[in-house]
């Protein structure tokens, strides 16, 4: 029995030998020593400053996670509008031969004053196969650039109250472009027209 507690005394011994403070925090004795006296050299006011950094690190840290957190709702929110924007550019696409074989007239938008809100122009970017089967978006090549247009209005309210909508949705270039006779001309050249 006594050579067992010798045993487990000196079991213990070693344990808490090898389990110092200096080897607890993984760092060597040469590390521990330096940091020990890093930390004899701190003076109250260098030691607060480091606990205000560390305070204010800390709530920089939660606010940024809060964000990261808002940001992934906002994508989640964007993937959801994106999937439900290809469902209904496939089933445009799928009843577009239908709506072009019904009538070959001439378009009635391509006579007298029309407003239409231009979305964008890129020089890079082709979005032209989601406008095949008669989609109100159209597409046009024009002094180096590629410009989306969507929707046709006669009344100038009505398309100024579009243009908003599209920019509360976050399409915030969006703006009006005037056409007449199926050609583009400078909106000042019209407004007077059609606005009372």
């Amino acid at each position: 029995m006594n050579t067992y507690k010798l045993f487990l005394v000196l079991l213990m011994a070693g344990l808490l030998f090898h389990c110092s403070p200096k080897t607890m925090g993984g760092l060597s004795k040469e590390e521990y020593n330096a940091w020990k006296q890093k930390k004899k050299e701190l003076t109250p006011e260098n030691y607060k400053a480091l606990l205000e950094q560390n305070d204010s690190l800390s709530e920089e840290n939660e606010h940024l996670s809060e964000k990261e957190s808002y940001l992934n709702q906002v994508i989640e929110r964007k993937d959801n509008e994106i999937n439900r924007l290809t469902s209904q550019i496939s089933k445009i696409k799928e009843e577009g031969p239908k709506l072009n074989s019904v009538s070959n007239a001439p378009d009635p938008w391509d006579k007298g004053v029309v407003f239409r809100v231009q979305l964008a122009a890129f020089d890079d970017f082709d979005l032209r196969e989601l406008t095949e089967n008669g989609s109100d978006l159209k597409i046009i090549d024009q002094d180096g650039y590629i410009k989306y247009v969507l929707g046709q209005f006669r009344d100038y309210e009505m398309a100024d109250k579009f243009k908003k909508k599209l920019r509360k949705i976050g399409v915030n270039e969006a703006w009006i472009v005037p056409y007449r006779d199926g050609k583009r001309v400078p909106l000042k050249e019209v407004l007077t027209e059609v606005i009372d």
